[in-house]
């Protein structure tokens, strides 16, 4: 995979994120992950909205895993 097919695709995922359902997210979360560590596999800058769409499914996962848990 070529730069130019790496940035495609990020901007495929970056516009998916933005159309899909707050609570249906999560499932990009595979990709998005995928495609940051092809771009840092390259050696190539990670662009800045991909990264925070990777962070904020982090951050999404995290407080799922969490949510139903006893206190």
């Amino acid at each position: 995979m070529n730069l130019e097919d790496l940035k495609n695709q990020a901007e495929h995922l970056q516009s998916r994120y933005e159309k899909t359902r707050p609570h249906e997210r999560l499932k990009l979360r595979p990709a998005v992950q995928r495609t940051l560590r092809n771009f840092a596999s390259m050696d190539h800058p990670l662009p800045p909205r991909l990264r925070q769409i990777g962070q904020r499914l982090d951050d999404e996962a995290y407080d799922d895993m969490f949510e139903n848990m006893p206190v």
